[in-house]
């Protein structure tokens, strides 16, 4: 207490001279309305500074689960498209009325949120096969051979699942093919990684009857169920055809940046374990596996 009555004793003039000049400003502010608009004006002008800086701080720093909720959002926006085109097709079969409608209303009852949105703990892109790590596994929906996709293309597909993690077969593997085809012309093709840049993948068996241009898109058929139809692989960027070919070399720009990838989606492909046991018995009848 002394030491605050003594402080208030050696800058009393000082202080005196805050309280009047704050006095004095006052009385400028209230009794002339020029002044006051300005006063007025001006202090608005420094609230809604302050509080949009505030709000852009508060923003920056709720981030990341802003974008976690978008990241589930496109998930499930992913997967509702990947089975409104499935029902689209179905309904353009030639069935009997009764069969299309079972069908389209089976689909109109699925749970669209089944599309999983995960986010990559461990990625190589250096080795000659590489492989990620998710942040969700088993008890999340994640199941092996589950196609992962990135926001700009594809990524791989899931080797090993664990309770809450799963690790990724990376499309930069020396032993990933992917079924693709020409946007133009749907001609089809493979995509294999040439295991030197993680931005580039060789289109192998492309004929050469069919134009393949520079800037042209290479898309998943659709012919396994791995990877639904129309998914994005590459663009590509490098033509060449020898005149005794029978195929095209070329290359693509791989559209997925797996220097960048973060956030990944697992869509559930519509009568995937049918399909597969299929494939596998007929595989096992013919010897191959």
């Amino acid at each position: 207490m002394n030491r605050l009555l003594q402080f208030l004793f050696k800058y009393r003039t000082l202080l005196v001279f805050i309280v009047l000049e704050g006095f004095c400003f006052w009385i400028i502010v209230k009794s002339n309305s020029y002044h006051s608009t300005k006063y007025f004006t001006s202090s608005n002008r420094l609230a809604a500074s302050i509080l949009n800086l505030s709000d852009n701080v508060g923003g920056y720093f709720s981030l990341t689960e802003k974008n976690k909720l978008l990241a589930e959002e496109n998930a499930r926006l992913r997967q509702r498209i990947l089975l409104l085109s499935d029902s689209s097709d179905l309904a353009t079969l030639t069935a009997p009325d009764s069969l299309r409608s079972l069908v389209l209303d089976t689909l109109d009852s699925i749970n669209f949120s089944d599309g999983i949105h995960a986010r990559i703990i461990d990625n190589s892109v250096f080795l000659r096969n590489n492989y990620l790590t998710i942040n969700k596994g088993a008890e999340d929906g994640v199941f092996p051979k589950m196609g992962v996709i990135g926001p700009d293309g594809i990524v791989g597909q899931v080797k090993y699942v664990s309770d809450h993690y799963a690790t990724v077969v990376s499309i930069l593997h020396s032993r990933s093919l992917i079924s693709a085809k020409h946007a133009i012309s749907n001609g089809l093709c493979t995509i294999q990684w040439n295991g030197e840049s993680p931005e580039e993948a060789d289109i192998a068996y492309f004929p050469r009857h069919i134009r393949l241009n520079i800037g042209d898109s290479i898309l998943t058929s659709g012919y396994n169920s791995i990877f639904p139809e129309g998914e994005l692989v590459g663009i590509v960027n490098h033509v060449h055809l020898d005149d005794a070919a029978t195929f095209y070399e070329a290359k693509i720009k791989l559209a997925t940046d797996f220097y960048r990838l973060k956030h990944v989606y697992l869509l559930r492909q519509p009568d995937k374990a049918e399909i597969d046991s299929l494939t596998i018995k007929t595989m096992e009848e013919d010897g191959q596996i």
